[in-house]
């Protein structure tokens, strides 16, 4: 039963043929005879049509038939494992391994069993067992070791598994794929740029290494050189769609909102009409404040999924822009519906019962928001803005500190502080903040004294921002 290896028509006409001469004996309660192969093929089309107990129905009969096949052993460790029986299947394994010391499938099963028992420090060490038995499929054997050590959070060898991986086979894209998620992990996007450059040059029209170049490119905020790696990347395979997304999203990022719609049409030419390309279309517009447009793309997605709650979330934000309020709070209802547990739809309904004048409803949607995604500044500075205006200087202090573990180091927040501190009287701890603001990012004042434009009259703040405009 060799895995991974997809069977050919003659194989799948053997199969059938097998299973039906099995089924027949079954039906007229028969005894016919099948060799080891054939007991072998009707086992696997069990197993592959999740139908355990037929599967061992079928082994029990084979082994009646051929009581010291050892390949039947092999089946009878896949049964055990399609039955859940882990520990059983490791039983038969063991004795697999010594009658035949040296057989790679061994290895490999038992590996993917502690793999299934989270067991990753055993799986690990039969998966190096087999890389030194095997003479082919090395590759794909370094790609499992590389999850066992994604598991155990030991990116750096993942990595290193995934380069071998690629010495001994640059065309495997699996292997591609799982190291640009590797890097990701493991926040070594620098590194990846580093290894990709180097093997889109050894391999020119390895169109994935360029994508993953310019994701990781993208990551590192070089928007421009990713573009170009995407493009290398299109030129090479102009139907992948995953590359027109990515393309699309660093020119939105950058303001080049029409050639990012440009971009995800193409993907409409390529897969067809699908929410998530309507949704994206629609926040391209919305960012070009073509409203109408913007609505109109998040209608289609919509009507082509109406449970699409970035669409739902995007419309009520572009009908609050054009104070629609009412249908904008219907719309971001609609999304938490969809999804109770996102953030992001609890600071725009937040922010849309702030501006309908229904603060204690708007206190609680923040308050859900700030548990879900604390790190989301935005939604803690809104927040406290709105118990400012409500409940004065003393609140809204209480509650930045609340994110102040998180936050503590961002000047946004630093400065907002500062604000708060100053007008709630607490002069000298406000000005303490303020200082600690201005060396951390000075340019960062001006917000500060939109915020809080009076703070000119204090003699302690003027002092304070010309000393660290002087060095």
């Amino acid at each position: 039963m060799n895995e991974g290896s997809l069977p050919s028509p003659e194989r799948n006409g053997d199969i059938h043929d097998c299973v039906e001469r099995y089924e027949a004996m079954r039906e007229q309660n028969a005894h016919f005879f099948f060799d080891v192969e054939e007991f072998e093929l009707i086992i696997e089309h069990y197993l592959e049509s999740n139908d355990s107990r037929r599967a061992e129905e079928v082994l029990g009969y084979a082994q009646q038939q051929h009581p010291y096949a050892l390949d039947l052993k092999f089946c009878e460790a896949h049964v055990l494992m399609g039955l859940g029986k882990l520990n059983k299947a490791l039983s038969v394994l063991d004795a697999i391994s010594k009658l035949e010391p040296f057989n790679v499938d061994v290895y490999l099963h038992k590996a993917g069993i502690y793999s299934q028992l989270r067991n990753h420090h055993r799986a690990v060490e039969h998966y190096k067992r087999a890389l030194a038995l095997a003479d082919e499929g090395l590759d794909d054997i370094h790609l499992d070791l590389a999850f066992e050590y994604e598991h155990l959070e030991q990116f750096d060898l993942a990595i290193h598994s995934l380069q071998q991986a690629l010495e001994m086979n640059p065309e495997n894209e699996a292997v591609l794929y799982e190291l640009a998620y590797c890097y990701d992990l493991a926040e070594a996007h620098q590194s990846a740029i580093t290894f990709f450059r180097e093997f889109t040059n050894e391999h020119p029209y390895a169109f994935v290494a360029w994508y993953n170049l310019g994701n990781a490119l993208a990551r590192m905020d070089r928007f421009e050189e990713s573009v170009e790696a995407l493009d290398y990347c299109l030129a090479i395979e102009e139907r992948f769609t995953a590359a027109h997304f990515s393309k699309a999203r660093n020119l939105l990022i950058q303001g080049s909102y029409q050639e990012a719609i440009d971009c995800y049409q193409e993907t409409i030419a390529v897969d067809g009409p699908q929410a998530i390309t309507f949704s994206y279309i629609g926040e391209c517009y919305e960012k070009m404040d073509n409203y109408e447009e913007a609505l109109i793309h998040y209608d289609r997605s919509i009507a082509l999924d109406a449970n699409w709650v970035d669409a739902w979330i995007g419309r009520g934000v572009v009908r609050d822009m054009q104070d629609r309020l009412p249908e904008a709070l219907k719309d971001l209802e609609k999304a938490i519906e969809l999804a109770p547990e996102l953030g992001d739809a609890w600071y725009y309904l937040a922010n849309v019962l702030a501006r309908m004048d229904r603060p204690e409803e708007a206190f609680a949607a923040f308050v859900k928001m700030n548990k879900l995604e604390p790190d989301n500044l935005d939604g803690w500075l809104d927040h406290s803005d709105l118990l400012f205006r409500m409940k004065g200087a003393g609140p809204a202090v209480r509650k930045l500190r609340e994110g102040e573990q998180v936050h503590q180091l961002n000047s946004r927040y630093r400065y907002r502080m500062a604000s708060y501190l100053l007008q709630d009287g607490q002069q000298q701890q406000g000005l303490l903040e303020l200082e600690e603001a201005l060396m951390a990012e000075h340019a960062g004042h001006v917000l500060f004294l939109e915020h809080f434009p009076e703070a000119m009259q204090l003699p302690q703040v003027v002092h304070l921002l010309e000393l660290y405009r002087r060095k």
